[in-house]
């Protein structure tokens, strides 16, 4: 037995690796060269990357690196693989650290534990030393990166050129710095690899591949699961949806928690058993629904299958598209581009001989295809009626399906100045470079608090006093959104965002004061395209806007 399949079994206590696990650890243990392995969802490429590097814990030699960098498309999904990734370590050794570092679980800013789980975004501030979060330390987690094995996870999810084009800046200066890296897809279009991959002097393409016996249907709904910005569902998918473990995915916040509401109210379900998942749910709720949406359909636990009792449903955005291994038996989902729709068959009959069945709904013609860009649902609606035998579960039936309806690319200019613009940090430091960023679109920071609708300095004194009195109360109930969400709800006539909250630094008394301040004191309207919703800073939402099963409601954004 090779060190390779005795490791998975004995060790890892999986069964013997697929031959693409074979095939990554051979490349890594050998020499460096960067790596693309691309295979299907639910075919082990975490254990893939991370097997050949906990070995090195065995063996006491460190010929990859000795820290692993495992970098997400958005921290939603961090969670679940750091306690993946623990589950693993601790068969190995019990001083193997395993920690968090994104904008809600800032465990290791400096990159130095064994294993770090973060974001792009995280990664690239990292990089640039532009993290506040080091204060004059910004020199330690770019040198951690240096010495680090980094694996980009999910690569083709980020949509964005912009993001492609940071991404691929990244991937040059760690090929031209001997960086050991993997970049992992199940969905990267051709046009995508080639344009990451294209002024590398050379890289290894794997490409895996799983023989399963679960069968997964699909089929074409003719109407849309939405009829003028309502569910539509009829009574017989209503008891079908009741009778299996249902996963159902739409593209947008409003008509995800629009679909809870009419199941909840239609449907005959006990506590907990339906549960509504998407990005506007504070911090503390947010771990909450994951951790029911998991225990609601068939999981894995400690590498064994667990099936829960009873009627399981879960209503989701597409933040679950990658990541959460669980396995539902009907999945509803509404037209999508082709990766995002593969993505989504992933969470559906993803274990050996279970049987699943998908239903894609059309999207309507008034904005219902956003957040997408019209075309890619067009082209994908169209290939899909004219492949009907499609068989989604076949890998290369769904490399065609990818290749021949989407286009994703870097832009050439952008990755250019993105690349200088790296360099110049890391020449020049910075703590907050402001051209540094891994998304076009900004973020800020929504607080959900218990709020009087009125103004005045007693109302604001209220405000200071609830966030001083409690320490985590920011934390917990914090939300990280698009600026152009802010917005959204800061133009609705109710004013769900009415407080700003700011910290500033007296240098003479040294201590850290809290401001709160009225943005509608100035009395300006509040759809005034000015200042008063700016990227990176904190707004208060006031709680009756939001509800701990739905998130924040009112929101009329098409941002996922």
């Amino acid at each position: 037995m090779n060190s390779c399949s005795g490791f998975y079994q004995k060790l890892l206590k999986i069964g013997p690796p697929y031959k693409h696990q074979q095939h990554i650890w051979d490349r890594l243990l050998r020499d460096y060269s960067p790596i693309l392995l691309r295979a299907p969802t639910g075919s082990g490429k975490t254990e893939a990357v991370l097997a050949p590097f906990l070995y090195q814990f065995v063996k006491n030699e460190f010929p990859i690196a000795p820290r692993l960098i495992y970098v997400l498309p958005m921290k939603v999904l961090a969670n679940n693989v750091r306690d993946r990734i623990k589950r693993y370590a601790r068969e190995i050794s019990p001083h193997i650290g395993v920690e968090v570092q994104h904008g809600d679980v800032p465990n290791a800013p400096f990159f130095i534990a064994d294993i770090v789980v973060t974001t792009l975004d995280q990664f690239l501030y990292g990089f640039a030393r532009a993290s506040r979060q080091v204060g004059h330390h910004i020199d330690i987690p770019a040198g951690s990166i240096a010495s680090s094995f980094v694996v980009f996870d999910e690569a083709h999810m980020y949509r964005d050129g912009f993001t492609f084009s940071v991404m691929r800046a990244l991937l040059e200066i760690l090929y031209k710095s001997k960086v050991p890296f993997v970049v992992m897809t199940a969905t990267m279009p051709k046009s995508l690899e080639k344009s990451l991959f294209e002024n590398l002097g050379g890289f290894t393409e794997v490409q895996g591949d799983v023989d399963t016996d679960a069968r997964l249907t699909w089929s074409l709904n003719e109407r849309p699961l939405f009829n003028e910005d309502r569910p539509e569902i009829p009574e017989d998918l209503l008891k079908r949806i009741q009778q299996r473990k249902t996963l159902i995915v739409v593209s947008q916040v409003k008509r995800a928690q629009k679909i809870y509401d009419e199941l909840s109210s239609r449907l005959d379900l006990d506590d907990g058993q339906i549960v509504l998942l998407h990005s506007r749910f504070t911090r503390a709720d947010r771990q909450k629904h994951e951790e029911q949406a998991i225990s609601l359909i068939p999981h894995k636990k400690e590498g064994k299958i667990v099936i829960p009792r009873g009627a399981g449903i879960v209503v989701s955005t597409q933040v679950l598209e990658a990541g959460i291994d669980f396995s539902a038996e009907l999945l509803l989902t509404e037209l999508a581009p082709a990766d995002s729709l593969i993505q989504r068959a992933g969470r559906c009959a993803r274990y050996n001989s279970e049987q699943g069945e998908i239903i894609i709904f059309p999207v309507e013609e008034n904005r219902g295809y956003l957040p997408y860009e019209k075309q890619h649902l067009s082209k994908t609606l169209a290939w899909l009626q004219q492949n009907v035998k499609f068989n989604i579960r076949n890998f290369a039936e769904v490399l065609a399906f990818i290749n021949e309806t989407i286009d994703y690319k870097a832009d050439d200019y952008e990755a250019r100045d993105t690349l200088i613009d790296l360099y110049e940090c890391v020449l020049y430091a910075d703590t907050e470079p402001s051209n540094i960023q891994a998304r076009k679109n900004k973020p800020v920071t929504l607080v959900v608090l218990d709020v009087p609708d009125e103004s005045g300095e007693k109302v604001k004194k209220k405000i200071e006093e609830m966030i001083w009195g409690e320490r985590d109360l920011l934390k917990r109930n914090s939300i990280d959104v698009d600026t152009c969400i802010a917005w959204s709800l800061f133009r609705d006539k109710n004013r769900p965002i009415h407080w700003e909250i700011q910290w500033k630094y007296d240098r003479e008394k040294n201590v850290t004061e809290l401001f709160v301040n009225d943005l509608f004191k100035n009395k300006r309207k509040q759809d005034d395209e000015d200042s008063r919703i700016v990227p990176f800073r904190t707004y208060i939402v006031s709680k009756k806007y939001y509800k701990p099963d739905k998130g924040i409601e009112r929101d009329d954004s098409y941002i996922i």
